[in-house]
């Protein structure tokens, strides 16, 4: 696969041969045409919700990636970097969702590869993620096969009454 990076635009080829086109979401109607995918993720996610999660996480530096094949958006990647203690300078991926009639085609995979990418520019150390394997059992497989490696566990603790 081939790819072009400038400072607006990802260009890159599907195993199809097609044109996938991953840029980052800027506008409220980028991140209003995102809604759908993001929902197949989060289905309880509802639109105002949404907007004021966005407007609160964009100030705080998450950015949003948008996968684009003919304008459709088939995909999206959250990220937000971090500096600490532990490991540096990294990049977390909030989240990676494919649009389910896209699934299975390579898209997730040149999502993180992007990802991967940006964030070596940016001079990041490492880029993390947490799976919760009980709602989504395939994903942390195929992070592995995306070259993630397991460490330790994901803990919480609700403060919602």
């Amino acid at each position: 696969m081939t790819a072009a990076v400038d400072t607006d635009e990802y260009h890159t080829q599907t195993k199809e041969g097609a044109e996938l086109v991953i840029r980052e979401a800027r506008s409220d109607e980028d991140y209003y045409r995102a809604y759908p995918v993001l929902l197949q993720l989060i289905p309880d996610l509802d639109m105002q919700t949404y907007a004021q999660r966005v407007f609160v996480a964009r100030a705080t530096g998450y950015r949003m990636f948008m996968a684009e094949l003919d304008e459709d958006v088939v995909g999206v990647i959250g990220v937000i970097h971090n500096h600490n203690l532990h490991d540096g300078f990294v990049t977390y991926i909030e989240q990676v969702v494919i649009d389910e009639d896209h699934r299975g085609k390579g898209y997730g995979a040149l999502l993180l590869e992007f990802a991967e990418k940006r964030a070596k520019e940016e001079g990041c150390d490492e880029i993390e993620l947490d799976v919760d394997e009980n709602e989504n059992p395939d994903a942390e497989a195929f992070y592995k096969r995306n070259g993630f490696k397991v460490s330790g566990k994901y803990l919480y603790k609700s403060l919602k009454e």
